[in-house]
C-alpha cells in the first residue's frame, strides 16, 4: 500500500479525487444494491451539495455514454494491466473508464468486464511468454516476470478507492511515529569524524 502512496504531488491530488469518487460509487452500490447511484450520479450529487447546479448536466452526459458501447470497461481493464510501481496513472484512468462504462453496463457487469479484460491480457502475455521461451533462443517475455507484473498491476489498481483514506490516515499518524537512526553506509564510515559519531 505504501508503494501506491509514492506518487508526484499532482498525481496524489488526482488520485485522491478519483479515490473518493470510486469509493462513494462502490459504497453506494453496497448500501442500495437495487438503486445504487451511478458514477456520474455521484458527481452530480456532489456538485449539487457544493452548489453547482448546472441544469442536469449529469443526465446529458449519462445519455451520451449510454449510447456509446461498453468498450470503456474493457479499456479500463487494459489500463489497469498497464499499471506499474513507477507508472500508477493508468490505474486512475482505468477506474474513470470503468465508472463511465458502468453508466451503460451497470456496476457488476462493468467490474466483471474490466477484471476479465485485465486477467485475459495478462494470461495472453503469459502464454506468449511460454511459447517464446520454447521457440526463441532469447525470450523477450519471461513467464515469471509477466505474472509478477500482473499481480503488481492488480494490487495497485485495487487499492485506488482506498487511496484517499489511507493517505489521510498516514498524514494523520505521521507526526506520532518515531523514526530510528539510519545506519551509516560503509563508504562513509572511513570519512573523518564519522566513526567517532557512530561510537557515540
Amino acid at each position: 500500500m505504501l508503494v501506491a502512496l509514492d506518487r508526484p504531488r499532482w498525481q496524489q491530488v488526482v488520485a485522491c479525487c478519483v479515490s473518493l469518487w470510486a469509493l462513494a460509487w462502490i459504497v453506494g452500490q453496497f448500501l442500495a444494491p437495487a438503486h445504487g447511484p451511478s458514477a456520474l450520479g455521484v458527481l452530480g450529487e456532489l456538485a449539487a451539495r457544493v452548489g453547482f447546479t448546472g441544469g442536469g448536466w449529469t443526465q446529458r452526459v449519462t445519455e451520451t455514454w449510454q449510447h456509446s458501447g461498453g468498450g470503456l470497461a474493457i479499456f479500463g481493464g487494459l489500463l489497469w494491466s498497464a499499471t506499474t510501481e513507477r507508472g500508477q496513472l493508468p490505474a486512475l484512468l482505468g477506474w474513470v473508464a470503468v465508472m463511465l462504462g458502468a453508466e451503460r453496463l451497470g456496476y457488476r457487469p462493468a467490474m466483471l468486464v474490466a477484471v476479465g479484460s485485465m486477467v485475459g491480457f495478462v494470461v495472453l502475455l503469459w502464454i506468449t511468454a511460454q511459447i517464446s521461451r520454447r521457440l526463441l533462443e532469447r525470450a523477450t517475455l519471461l513467464p515469471g516476470d509477466v505474472l509478477r507484473a500482473g499481480v503488481t498491476a492488480a494490487a495497485l489498481s485495487a487499492v485506488v478507492p482506498l487511496f484517499a483514506p489511507v493517505l489521510f490516515l498516514t498524514r494523520l499518524g505521521n507526526p506520532y511515529l518515531t523514526k530510528g537512526p539510519r545506519p551509516i553506509p560503509a563508504q562513509r564510515r572511513d570519512e573523518p569524524g564519522v566513526a567517532d559519531r557512530e561510537r557515540s
